[in-house]
């Protein structure tokens, strides 16, 4: 079977796609000698304990297990982030696999009574234990480093299914051993086996992914390591819950054990043979269940139903059995608790645990999964011992019912636990992808506090102008404080613009104590601060003081002159407006674009909707710094006509943030306006900042229009205009909105992504992903790039129409993280949107993005001719239509009709192209097509044309 064809048996068969398949294998491998050497030796220490010691010592063996358990994974917390995870894997399993064969041998000692070696038994209890958690938590751990979240949902069922494989392998290995006449200490030879086979595989594994490289922290030599784990779990919610989870499921899972361990004992208490026999039996078939399970039901649930439905079969499995026991106490019912623990925790509940780390920043998740599975677990486990030790010695010691009932008690609190953790997955995935804002926003200043106050007073009186000209500002809105004597004092500081701001304070509060101050400034040889004093003093003597400030009309200085019309205009009367409207007149048409920009900030400053017609003329100024103050005044004026204008404004990159901020300020009456900017404006720039704004205002009407834009032929007009009402209906989520149209163009934008798909694969042209693209070397590249970014803008609009419908999503941060080149941090964006987004739009999105197996298959279906698909492609136009007029140009497909019609296109690169496919399709008809372009007002199409026809013959 050839390479290719191999692939797309197993993405089809077992969803593991290229490049996936080698890191697969070899988790899947060591899984598979990980589990089995835990079967093996728990096997093996659980059928000589119970045959050589007393039931009722078990719980000891609970205590002593966890805190062994529990110093080791200290020691292992120290050195897990250090080290790579292969190399730390490998000497771990190596010296497991030593220890447990010097364990044979101390086991043989004891059968052949050589030496009093009865200790022998809870030792290697405890060891096995150890061993076990050590090797487990170090498989998992090298999984979330080769895998990110979304391989993790759909490759840690099939990952696990290698462990899975082992139960039913090694157990029913058990029992034929056994009846063949071996004896159970000689299996922990095999067992040491298994563990150097961990060794390897670690060693191969950690060789495909640098991730396995960790972060080199910088620690402390000496602090107590469980204290700094502790405290790194307890600061995130998430990872607090997940240690909730952990610790109420070992309790309840050690009750369980114990039962069925009692109630093994009590049915086999006079063959070892016999309850070894049982064990591998009961491991062999449980493990054939759980094999079942793990390559039919957990990935697929993992992937359709995410992390709480594969999470929750492992506590309802033992509710169940834990309810039998209540009617039916004994080794059966007992055996159905214990065996839904084997069947659901080593296929759906480890894979699914593995997962709620995922989210967790990757320099603490080592640590953290040392300190939970570690630490916390044991300590857990120990609990539950000494519980079951006092249980034994109470009254009640021959009552199965009060650990039954306390078994359903810690089940109920695990699955309530667990519908945190859903939400707390889902929150802490978001968190890696929201950027943080700073809300610089201030509280009013109306009425505030004497320590508020006594602040503004004292920071009036610093040495630094900024802080000075910010009280200021701040003073302007206190009410019930006179700060009028210390502006007074700042009318002659050393900064001026310190003193400029001080005589605008003095002018708006109209404190006549002043005067005296204010006319001492007029001789200021700053312009700024004479323009303020003749302004202060216009307010304060209206039109009395038109003779005094009259003469400042003929100042050198237009900022002087600007101050003087404001001033007369705003306070003098009528006779001030005639003296100043030829001096405004003057700055107007002025040839300076300062002094018309001075102008613009004039007209703005007197705030009269009357004085709109000047502005109009000035919004359109080839003067960036005055088209900047016309927007400025404009948005001060808040007149209706001159919202055409502003419009227009935002053509422009440096003034179409401005003018869309000042279209907001109008709020509520310009909607009509904006919608008809939205659907017919052939400026992009101007369309773009309609919807923005319409986003902004809020209303009703806005909202109505922006759903209609939903619908337009223009990608941006739509992106943009789900962008708004998404951002809209967070701020008011109780804004009503057509559904049914939005969801039409859900449905619409769905179909743009799967054709870009469809026509890739029917034209067996790649779809990168964005972390995968590289500089494209062929046109069949380019156009493989260009569909994939198609598809991409698609799905981005998809997520945000989502968003329309689902305010609360948080769809935001995953169009941010899908635009990532990151792969981690892209997959966690896919992941969000799969805890988020409902069905049926999760599968349709996903499908297509993902390009998931039901959604290749209906791909490959396709059997379209490939100049039918060209074809198609040129006459959608865009960049996508001149990408497919290169193909047909390179391949010579036969679309001669599709590429004339592109001659006409409005988007100058899809003629171009089109131009220099035709003569390489159809040289005979390119003379007569390519002649109307040679006027083409375009230099390249024109340039790239006259090429063209030079050496085509005439006809």
């Amino acid at each position: 079977m050839s390479q290719p064809v191999l692939e797309r048996v197993l993405e089809a068969a077992l969803r593991i796609r290229p490049g996936e398949q080698r890191r697969v294998g070899l988790m899947a491998l060591y899984s598979a000698c990980a589990i089995g050497a835990v079967v093996v030796g728990r096997s093996v220490r659980d059928t000589l304990y119970l045959a050589h010691r007393d039931a009722s010592e078990l719980p000891w063996m609970y205590v002593f297990s966890s805190i062994g358990v529990a110093v080791v994974s200290y020691a292992y917390a120290r050195v897990a982030d250090r080290f790579r995870r292969d190399t730390l894997n490998s000497l771990c399993a190596v010296l497991g696999a030593f220890l447990t064969v010097g364990s044979y041998f101390m086991v043989g000692l004891d059968e052949k009574g050589r030496a009093e070696t009865a200790w022998v038994y809870p030792v290697l209890y405890v060891f096995i234990e150890i061993m076990g958690s050590v090797v487990v938590i170090q498989f998992w751990t090298m999984c979330t480093d080769l895998f990110n979240p979304r391989e993790a949902k759909r490759l840690f069922g099939m990952i696990g299914a290698g462990g899975t494989l082992a139960n039913v392998i090694f157990g029913f290995a058990i029992k034929s051993y056994i009846h063949g006449g071996g004896h159970a200490e000689q299996l922990l030879y095999f067992c040491a086996l298994l563990l150097l086979a961990c060794a390897g595989i670690a060693r191969l594994a950690g060789r495909q992914s640098p991730a396995t490289q960790p972060l080199r922290i910088t620690r402390p030599r000496r602090g107590i390591v469980l204290a700094r784990e502790g405290l790194s779990v307890m600061a995130s919610p998430h990872l607090v819950n997940v240690a909730a989870i952990a610790s109420l499921s070992a309790i309840a899972v050690t009750i369980i054990d114990f039962q069925f361990k009692v109630a093994a004992k009590a049915q086999f208490v006079h063959n070892q043979d016999a309850l070894a026999g049982f064990f591998g039996n009961f491991y062999g078939i449980c493990g054939g269940i759980a094999l079942a399970v793990q390559l039919w039901a957990t990935g697929r649930v993992l992937e359709r139903y995410g992390i709480l439905a594969s999470l929750l079969p492992l506590p309802v499995g033992l509710a169940v059995g834990s309810g039998t026991s209540m009617v039916h106490p004994g080794l059966m019912a007992t055996t159905l608790s214990k065996g839904s623990d084997t069947i659901f925790r080593y296929t759906m509940n480890d894979a699914s645990m593995q997962l709620l780390y995922l989210p967790v920043a990757a320099h603490i998740r080592g640590r953290a999964k040392a300190f939970i599975d570690g630490i916390l677990k044991p300590a857990s486990i120990a609990l539950a011992g000494l519980a079951l030790l006092a249980y034994k010695r109470s009254t009640q010691a021959g009552n199965p019912y009060p650990l039954t009932i306390t078994g359903l008690v810690l089940i109920v609190a695990w699955v309530v636990l667990l519908v945190r953790a859903r939400k707390e997955y889902v929150t802490t995935l978001l968190q890696t992808l929201e950027r943080r804002h700073l809300d610089l926003e201030s509280s009013s200043l109306a009425r505030a506090d004497e320590a508020t106050l006594a602040a503004l007073s004292h920071a009036l009186e610093s040495p630094s102008a900024a802080t000075v000209l910010n009280a200021l500002e701040l003073c302007q809105n206190v009410q019930g404080k006179d700060f009028g004597g210390q502006a007074m004092t700042l009318c002659g500081h050393s900064d001026g613009a310190v003193r400029a701001a001080a005589l605008r304070f003095i002018g708006e509060h109209r404190d006549r104590r002043a005067l005296e101050a204010i006319r001492l400034r007029l001789t200021d040889p700053d312009p700024l601060v004479q323009g303020a004093a003749v302004q202060a003093l216009c307010a304060l003597e209206q039109d009395a003081a038109l003779g005094e400030v009259r003469h400042f009309l003929e100042s050198p200085s237009p900022e002087v002159r600007a101050a003087v019309v404001v001033g007369l205009v705003r306070h003098a009367g009528l006779d001030g407006i005639l003296a100043a409207a030829e001096p405004l007149k003057l700055l107007l048409n002025a040839h300076s674009g300062s002094d018309r920009a001075l102008a613009a900030s004039v007209l703005g400053q007197l705030g009269v909707k009357s004085f709109y017609r000047p502005l109009i003329a000035l919004l359109q100024d080839g003067d960036a710094q005055v088209r900047r103050q016309a927007v400025a005044a404009a948005a001060k004026l808040k007149s209706p006509e001159l919202v055409p204008s502003l419009l227009l404004a935002m053509r422009h990159r440096d003034t179409s943030l401005e003018a869309a901020s000042a279209l907001t300020l109008y709020g509520p009456g310009i909607e009509a306006q904006l919608e008809d900017a939205l659907r017919s404006s052939p400026e992009p720039a101007v369309r773009r900042g309609a919807a923005l704004v319409l986003g902004r205002l809020g209303t009703t009407e806005s909202a109505a229009a922006l759903v209609l834009a939903l619908a337009s032929p223009d990608a941006e007009v739509r992106a943009r205009a789900a962008a708004a009402l998404s951002r809209l209906l967070r701020r008011n989520p109780a804004m009503p909105v057509d559904a049914t149209a939005v969801r039409a163009a859900l449905v619409a934008e769905l179909a743009r992504a799967r054709d870009a798909t469809v026509a890739a694969r029917s034209l067996g042209l790649p779809t990168p992903p964005p972390h995968a693209r590289s500089n494209p070397k062929t046109a069949a590249d380019l156009l493989g790039l260009a569909l994939a970014e198609e598809r991409d803008r698609a799905i981005e609009r998809c997520l945000a129409i989502v968003a329309v419908l689902h305010p609360s999503a948080g769809l935001e941060a995953v169009v941010e993280g899908l635009r990532s080149d990151q792969v981690a941090r892209r997959a966690n964006a896919v992941e969000v949107l799969d805890n988020t987004v409902p069905d049926p739009w999760k599968r349709e999105i996903l499908t297509v993005l993902e390009e998931g197996r039901k959604g290749a298959a209906a791909v490959e279906s396709e059997h379209l001719p490939r100049p039918d698909v060209l074809a198609v492609l040129v006459g959608r136009g865009s960049w996508v239509g001149a990408c497919a007029a290169a193909v047909a140009g390179e391949e010579a497909q036969p679309i001669a009709a599709a590429l004339r019609a592109a001659l006409a296109s409005p988007t100058p690169a899809l003629r171009e192209s089109a131009a220099v496919a035709l003569a390489l399709v159809a040289p005979a008809e390119a003379e007569t097509a390519l002649r109307p372009l040679a006027q083409d007002p375009v230099r390249s199409v024109r340039r790239t044309s006259s090429s063209l026809l030079k050496p085509i013959p005439a006809a």
